[in-house]
């Protein structure tokens, strides 16, 4: 069927512009689906004014010429993630992801930033809730380094080059900035959960994030959010979450109160590592990971060194500065901003992508 919203008797128009009609599902979700959709145009709006200009009757709400809705169907594709209330029932608060939650920081973050998915409009019915949002027609960035690797025809064509790991990695941290601006953590970033359409890459899934908390200038005791300009509060341990090889070390140990920001900016820093040598640093954060030991300890580059991995010296310096055991030693967002990596002008923009599907594994 199509979707819309309901009519309003009190809008002079009464029936809503624009509807969505599902082409094919995407993928499977936890609490139910993504589905492609097209966007459809009604056009049976233009009588129902020419009508109420006839009668004179310019403030009251027209009685339509129409009584059958027509649609006009459009080129333009959104997706719909379609939340089922039944799952919603049975497994909210037995799943770290709450789809309630994800919906409401999608609205919060909206369009504003073309580097982070937040939500055009939502719906409801009886059944499903549906959260509307841009179509990326380019698969995970993910998909973008298996598939380096896989063409490769030569050595050293495995990896990505470094000026095309900067024009992405800068987008992520243009979708990091907007997070922050909105007091938000994310909890659950990773080359999966960035979705590329044409030469932009978008932070998506926000089934783990949380509102980061700020100091209540009027209670010291209180807490309140970003929109007071005060000063970040620490967050209490939440539980083990997100993707190990992206997990920082606080969150993996889970017994301290931790800054938010921090273990967003980490995820960002195995992301670059990722792009730049196409496998992860370690396999937990934890002294127990030699190979984690290893880079916390200063010994980043020598590592890589010794496994005949080459990465620029600015990349280099740039992870191992943001990979640092105590948070209170990383480099902030700004301070990444103005890494001599980030912001040399040599960038790569991608080649044309062929289309892949929304977030196609």
């Amino acid at each position: 069927g199509v979707v819309h919203r309901e009519p309003n008797p009190d809008s002079p128009y009464r029936f809503p512009t624009e509807a969505y009609w599902p082409q094919r599902q995407l993928q499977e979700a936890i609490f139910g689906s993504v589905w492609a959709c097209l966007v459809l145009r009604r056009v049976s709006r233009t009588a129902d004014v020419k009508a109420r200009v006839e009668r004179g009757e310019r403030g009251k709400a027209p009685k339509p010429i129409h009584t059958e809705v027509v649609w006009e169907v459009t080129h333009h594709h959104v997706a719909i993630k379609m939340v089922e209330w039944s799952a919603v029932r049975r497994l909210r608060g037995r799943h770290i992801e709450d789809p309630i939650k994800e919906v409401a920081a999608m609205q919060l973050l909206g369009t504003g930033s073309p580097h982070v998915l937040g939500s055009r409009e939502v719906l409801q019915d009886d059944q499903y809730l549906y959260s509307v949002m841009r179509y990326c027609r380019g698969g995970d960035l993910f998909g973008v380094v298996i598939a380096y690797a896989d063409n490769a025809t030569e050595e050293g064509d495995e990896r990505m080059p470094e000026p095309m790991v900067r024009y992405w990695f800068i987008q992520i941290l243009k979708g990091l900035h907007y997070l922050q601006t909105r007091g938000t953590c994310h909890r659950d970033l990773s080359l999966e959960n960035i979705l590329v359409d044409n030469e932009d890459c978008l932070v998506i899934d926000m089934g783990m994030c949380l509102r980061t908390p700020y100091s209540c200038p009027l209670n010291p005791g209180s807490v309140t959010d970003v929109t007071t300009g005060t000063i970040r509060r620490l967050i209490k341990p939440q539980g083990t979450c997100g993707k190990h090889n992206y997990m920082s070390p606080e969150i993996f140990q889970n017994s301290e109160n931790f800054d938010g920001f921090a273990i967003d900016l980490w995820a960002a820093a195995i992301i670059l590592y990722i792009m730049l040598t196409g496998f992860p640093p370690y396999d937990q954060a934890s002294l127990v990971d030699q190979r984690f030991e290893l880079i916390v300890n200063g010994h980043l580059v020598e590592q890589l060194d010794e496994w005949g991995v080459e990465i620029s010296r600015e990349a280099g310096d740039l992870l191992q500065r943001m990979l640092q055991l105590d948070p209170r030693h990383r480099l902030t967002l700004a301070d990444i901003m103005e890494h001599r990596w980030v912001t040399n002008p040599n960038i790569q923009p991608p080649p044309p992508p062929e289309p892949e599907g929304w977030r196609q594994r």
